[in-house]
């Protein structure tokens, strides 16, 4: 048998009166001890969160704020942001009114400002610049017109022997006129950085401004003679060939001039080419029309070395070759010779050969054509064949 058993209950206690007087104090003083240890928790717990010393004044807690690192920081940074943030629309502020030319808030105070400065500094310069090209192309119209007026004469006494100091003398001023119309022509149309259309389309309008008013006045000789000056100065502006003018060198003209004028002549014969004035255009048609004196004593140089007895008034009597007509057909440009040749023993036709191939060597003569009828005639009377011979001009024949 065990020595204890474990589902016995333990055998319950004796109680006696002091038993029960010792357990009572002992859990009084047990709760006592407890709610003595309790209050000194609690007190702590409660001094713990209260401040000792008591609450701080209001004084202390603004200097103790002061020289709060993170609040002063944040000072710092609200100070230098506002600052950047106002320079800024100071800066915006500042350049918009300097830099907008339409901003004239305050240019009743302080004047225009500094875009407006530069605009009025470039419009100056334009018109100074304008009024000088004014000067020089009105110059250089009056220098172009007058070698037009001389290139047109020296064409005529180019190859004259007959007065060689009035040729010389022509051959010098046009070398002078021509030097002075090269001079303004190399003047600068520009200024600064400010591109030459500009100053060309200024010009332009200023040229045009004038004639218009010019063409308001009374029609007088000298208002006429402006108008033509403006004129013939706008078209040099507008002229691209101008550089085809100017591209001699004088020296070379100097240099060439004492062996011959062919430098010369070529610039007086560019100058009429390339310039549009009463002159140039006088000259051009000069070119262009058919000198008939010239053709004629060419024809009739040619006849007489292939009929001695040509115009000699024998024709009846001894025949040879007799024109009845000269003429010009415009469409195709092509003089036109009609007439007849005779000869009493039958050789007509030979004469006619003859002359076509005079005709045919002549240096004015090109693409000579015959178209022949038979002859007519007998040994007593002669025999006699109709011609209409064909030719055309040679290429250079005004020049020649």
């Amino acid at each position: 048998m065990p020595l204890f058993d474990i589902k016995k209950k333990p055998a319950k206690k004796e109680e006696n009166l002091y038993t029960n007087i010792f357990d009572k104090q002992d859990k009084k003083k047990e709760d006592d001890d407890s709610k003595v240890l309790s209050g000194v928790f609690a007190k702590e717990d409660k001094s713990s969160k209260e401040n000792i010393l008591g609450s701080v004044p209001e004084l202390e807690k603004n200097l103790i704020g002061s020289f709060d690192p993170r609040a002063r920081n944040l000072k710092i940074v609200k100070i230098v942001l506002g600052s950047l943030v106002g320079a800024l629309l100071l800066a915006v502020t500042f350049f918009y009114s300097e830099l907008n030319p339409k901003f004239d808030l305050l240019s009743s105070v302080r004047g225009p400002n500094t875009i407006q400065q530069l605009n009025n500094i470039k419009n100056s310069v334009i018109t100074t610049q304008t009024s000088i090209n004014q000067k020089n192309y009105l110059l250089m119209s009056y220098y172009l017109q007058k070698l037009s007026y001389l290139s047109d004469g020296y064409a005529k006494i180019r190859k004259s022997t007959s007065n060689l100091k009035t040729k010389k003398t022509v051959q010098d001023d046009i070398i002078l006129t021509y030097e002075n119309a090269l001079t303004k022509w190399k003047e600068p149309i520009v200024a600064g950085t400010i591109p030459e259309n500009t100053f060309k389309v200024q010009l332009k309008n200023v040229f045009r401004n004038e004639i218009n008013q010019l063409k308001k006045e009374t029609r007088s000789p000298s208002v006429n003679a402006e108008i033509k000056n403006y004129t013939t100065a706008l078209h040099l502006i507008e002229n691209n060939k101008l550089g085809t003018i100017f591209q001699y060198n004088t020296s070379d003209i100097k240099n060439d001039l004492p062996r011959d004028d062919t430098k010369l002549f070529a610039l007086t014969q560019t100058v009429l080419a390339n310039l549009k004035n009463d002159f140039s255009v006088i000259s051009d048609l000069k070119l262009k029309r058919i000198q008939w004196s010239i053709i004629i004593k060419e024809i009739e140089r040619v006849t007489k070395n292939i009929d001695t007895l040509y115009n000699t008034g024998f024709f009846d009597e001894l025949g040879g070759i007799k024109y009845s007509n000269f003429d010009f057909d415009a469409e195709t440009n092509r003089i036109i010779l009609t007439g007849h040749a005779k000869r009493d023993d039958g050789t007509t036709f030979t004469l006619i050969v003859n002359l076509i191939d005079a005709l045919e060597d002549s240096s004015l003569f090109k693409d000579v054509d015959n178209r022949t009828y038979p002859k007519s005639g007998s040994e007593k009377t002669g025999y006699t064949s109709p011609f209409r011979i064909e030719l055309s001009l040679e290429d250079n024949y005004a020049i020649t």
